[in-house]
C-alpha cells in the first residue's frame, strides 16, 4: 500500500495542479503563535520544550485522526487518509512543471525571474557558477519536494512525511519561532535530509556513472571532514554537478540544443526522474519480500 499510495499521490499532483491550492499553511503560523503565546512562560519554553510542543502537538492530533478513521472505514480509511498527507506533503509545486515553465519561456526575463525563484537566490553572472547552480537547484529542490517525503513517509508512515514538511516550512519561513527553536528545526532538518539526500546519490550513482559519482562523494567528504549528519548535504549537490557539468548526462544517451543554464535544467530534470525510477524500483522490491506493506 505504500508505493501505491506514493504513485497514487505523485500522479495526482503532477496532473492535477489545482491540488496544489489545498496546500495552505497559516494554521502553522496561528499554531506556534499561539503556543508561544499561551505557553511562553513555562521553563526552557524558548528551547527544548517550545520545540517538542510545537512540533509534537500537529502530529498527535494526525495520529489519532488516522485512529478514527481506521475504526470507521478500517484499512481504507488509513489508505485514503495517507493520500492526503502526501498530497499535501509533496511540492508546493510540481518540480517538472517548473523546469519545463522556466525552459520554455518566451522572454528572457520571465525566464531569468523564474530561474531565480528556483535558485533561491540570484543567478549567478559567470555562466559556469550559473549552471552549476542551476544543477544544485534542482537536486536541493528534488530532496524537499519528492525525496525527502517519500523516504520519511517509506520509514514513519504519515507522520514521517508530515514532520519532514512541516519542519521544511518552519526553517525556510517565518512562522515567527524564537532563534534557540529555529536552530532546533534547522538541526532536526539536516538530520531528516542526510539520509534521504544519501540514497539520491547512491541512486544517482547507479543510474549513471558510479565512479565518478563516488568520486565526488569521497572528495566531499575528505575536504569538508564533517561528523553524521552535519553539512548541508554538499555531497549530493558536488556529486550532481560532477555528472552533468562533464557532460555524463549528455553521453549516455541525454542531450538538448539549448544553451546556458537551461541544458543543465533538463538534465538535472532527467537524472531526477532516474533516481525516482530506482527508488520506485527498490520499493517495489521491498514490497515483495515483506519488508514495507
Amino acid at each position: 500500500m505504500t508505493i501505491i499510495a506514493i504513485l497514487l499521490a505523485f500522479g495526482l499532483c503532477h496532473f492535477v495542479r489545482e491540488l496544489g491550492r489545498f496546500r495552505r499553511r497559516q494554521w502553522l503560523t496561528g499554531w506556534v503563535d499561539f503556543s508561544n503565546e499561551a505557553f511562553g512562560r513555562l521553563p526552557f519554553w524558548q528551547d527544548t520544550v517550545g520545540f517538542l510542543v510545537i512540533i509534537g502537538v500537529p502530529l498527535l492530533v494526525l495520529l489519532l485522526l488516522n485512529q478514527l478513521l481506521v475504526s470507521a472505514l478500517g484499512s481504507t480509511g488509513s489508505f485514503l487518509l495517507a493520500l492526503a498527507v502526501l498530497i499535501y506533503s509533496f511540492g508546493p509545486r510540481d518540480l517538472d512543471t517548473d523546469i519545463a515553465e522556466i525552459v520554455e519561456s518566451e522572454h528572457d526575463e520571465e525566464r531569468d525571474a523564474a530561474l531565480a525563484r528556483l535558485m533561491r537566490r540570484a543567478i549567478p553572472e559567470d555562466p559556469g557558477d550559473a549552471r552549476a547552480a542551476a544543477v544544485e537547484a534542482v537536486f536541493r529542490e528534488a530532496l524537499r519536494r519528492w525525496f525527502g517525503i517519500i523516504f520519511w513517509f517509506a520509514v514513519l508512515g504519515i507522520a514521517g512525511a508530515f514532520l519532514y514538511r512541516m519542519v521544511d516550512w518552519l526553517v525556510h519561513e517565518n512562522h515567527n519561532l524564537t532563534e534557540d527553536q529555529l536552530g532546533l528545526f534547522t538541526r532536526l532538518q539536516q538530520i531528516m535530509d542526510w539520509p534521504a539526500a544519501q540514497l539520491m546519490t547512491l541512486s544517482l550513482a547507479i543510474a549513471t556513472d558510479f565512479d565518478s559519482v563516488f568520486a565526488a562523494w569521497k572528495r566531499y567528504h575528505d575536504e569538508q571532514g564533517h561528523g553524521l549528519f552535519e553539512g548541508d548535504n554538499g555531497f549530493l549537490l558536488i556529486s550532481a554537478c560532477r555528472i552533468v557539468l562533464t557532460g555524463h548526462a549528455a553521453r549516455d544517451g541525454y542531450a538538448d540544443e539549448l544553451d546556458g543554464p537551461m541544458t543543465c535544467l533538463q538534465q538535472a530534470m532527467d537524472l531526477t526522474w532516474r533516481i525516482l525510477g530506482v527508488w520506485l524500483t527498490v520499493l517495489a522490491l521491498l514490497l515483495l519480500i515483506g519488508v514495507i506493506v
